[in-house]
């Protein structure tokens, strides 16, 4: 009977830990103008980032850039400060031919951490390392599509093209670079992570 509990708590135990990594993060505010089949609209209040640029593959350009952020809220600022984690992380091409899809080709990559909703700009302490830049993001109309699955660079092109096309359709103007968004932590499998694609468009 006891190797029985052990069984069921090895198996209940990462299961519990993964469902509280799903519902224990903030996200910014929105709210849905519209739906359609390819994506969803919605209108995002301001928010304040944290964010580095570095160059590299679709990847492999997440690894530095995670380390800078990451660094950044557990206290290398100026007053040491730890701040807590929220999502998404977003990923934007710098370079015009990677953000239609020209392969994992080297390019120039923004990454963002978003801060606390309660952190007006004026709150957030200065990065230590000059490669992480803290700013406001004003209020966007951006195209949504979700997806679920790994972090591959094929998925994520799948999904972005599906909702460049549908914009496109629609007759809506997009606004810069398609973000890549990602809800979950590394540790959560693979078919559990929540992805969106998303892309800034003219306030229709």
């Amino acid at each position: 009977m006891q190797r029985k509990h052990l069984i069921i708590a090895a198996v209940l135990v990462p299961t519990v830990m993964v469902a509280l990594a799903l519902l224990s993060i903030d996200e910014p505010d929105f709210k849905v103008v519209d739906k359609t089949d390819g994506y969803e609209l919605r209108r995002y209040q301001s928010i304040v980032v944290a964010e580095t640029k570095v160059r590299g593959g679709f990847e492999e350009a997440s690894v530095p850039a995670f380390k800078r952020l990451v660094d950044y809220i557990q206290g290398d600022n100026f007053g040491g400060r730890k701040m807590p984690m929220m999502a998404p992380v977003h990923q934007q091409s710098l370079t015009e031919t990677t953000a239609r899809g020209a392969g994992d080709q080297q390019a120039d990559w923004l990454f963002q951490f978003v801060m606390p909703k309660e952190y007006q700009l004026s709150m957030v302490p200065k990065p230590r390392d000059d490669e992480v830049v803290v700013h406001q993001v004003p209020a966007r109309t951006l195209a949504v599509r979700r997806y679920r699955g790994n972090w591959s660079e094929q998925r994520y092109r799948d999904n972005e093209g599906a909702l460049v096309a549908a914009v496109e359709a629609a007759g809506l103007e997009p606004i810069g670079a398609p973000i890549f968004a990602r809800y979950n932590a590394p540790f959560v499998p693979g078919f559990m992570r929540r992805n969106e694609v998303l892309l800034e468009v003219q306030q229709p």
